[in-house]
C-alpha cells in the first residue's frame, strides 16, 4: 500500500487495481485490507476468482482502542521500552521472537507519522458497506485475536453471500506469526477447489 498521500478505501482500491494479475487469482486480504476488498470488486477486476480474508473487518473495530491511538505519538510508542508487551498482547502473542518484533517497530517506523494517522482515521469511519457481492469467499479467524471480535469477524457475511469460516489459533496478525500454517491452508484450500 502507498506511504504517502490518502489512505481511505477506495484510493487504494484504485491503486492496487492497477497492479493486479491479468490472469486468474485469488486475492488475500489481511486485516485492514479487508475493507479495500469492496472497493476492489467495484472496479470489476477480471481475473479476481476468490477472497481470502484473514483477521480482516468490514467496520471499525475496537473504536476505543482507534480513538485512543489517534492522540498517541505512535512511532515513538512502537521502540518505547516496554511496546514489547503491548506488541505481543495486541498484534503478535506471546510465543513471538524478537525478529519479527523487530522487523514490525521497523515496518511502523519506516511511515509517516501523518499516514499511520490517516489509516487510524479510516478505520475509525468505517462503515458495513450496503452493497453484497456473491464471489467465493473464505474467512480465516485467528481464535487468539484480540483487535477483531467473532462478531466482527461474522459480519463480513452480510456484505459476501458466498463464504465460508475458519479458525486457526493465533494473534491478530497470524500471517506474519504463523506463516506457515496460513500458507499450508491457504494452499490447501486452493488446490480443493473451495475458493
Amino acid at each position: 500500500m502507498p506511504k504517502s498521500g490518502p489512505q481511505d478505501h477506495a484510493t487504494l482500491a484504485n491503486v492496487i487495481n492497477k497492479q493486479l494479475p491479468t490472469e486468474n487469482y485469488v486475492l488475500l486480504a489481511e486485516s485492514f485490507a479487508g475493507g479495500i476488498v469492496p472497493e476492489l470488486l467495484k472496479l470489476n477486476p477480471t481475473h479476481m476468482k476468490g477472497v481470502i480474508f484473514i483477521a480482516s473487518f468490514l467496520s471499525s473495530p475496537r473504536k476505543f482502542l482507534i480513538k485512543l491511538a489517534k492522540l498517541l505519538p505512535i512511532k515513538a510508542l512502537a521502540s518505547a521500552p516496554l511496546s514489547v508487551i503491548a506488541h505481543k498482547l495486541l498484534f503478535f502473542g506471546h510465543g513471538s521472537s524478537k525478529e519479527l518484533l523487530s522487523k514490525f517497530v521497523k515496518v511502523i517506523h519506516s511511515i509517516s507519522e501523518q499516514v499511520l494517522k490517516n489509516r487510524l482515521e479510516v478505520m475509525s469511519k468505517q462503515r458495513l458497506p450496503e452493497i453484497t457481492f456473491d464471489i467465493p469467499s473464505i474467512y480465516i479467524r485467528a481464535l487468539s485475536d484480540r483487535l477483531i471480535s467473532p462478531m466482527k469477524s461474522h459480519e463480513v457475511s452480510n456484505v459476501f453471500n458466498n463464504i465460508e469460516f475458519l479458525e486457526i489459533e493465533g494473534p491478530h496478525f497470524i500471517l506474519q506469526a504463523k506463516p506457515r500454517e496460513v500458507a499450508l491452508l491457504v494452499n490447501k484450500l486452493i488446490q480443493s477447489g473451495k475458493i
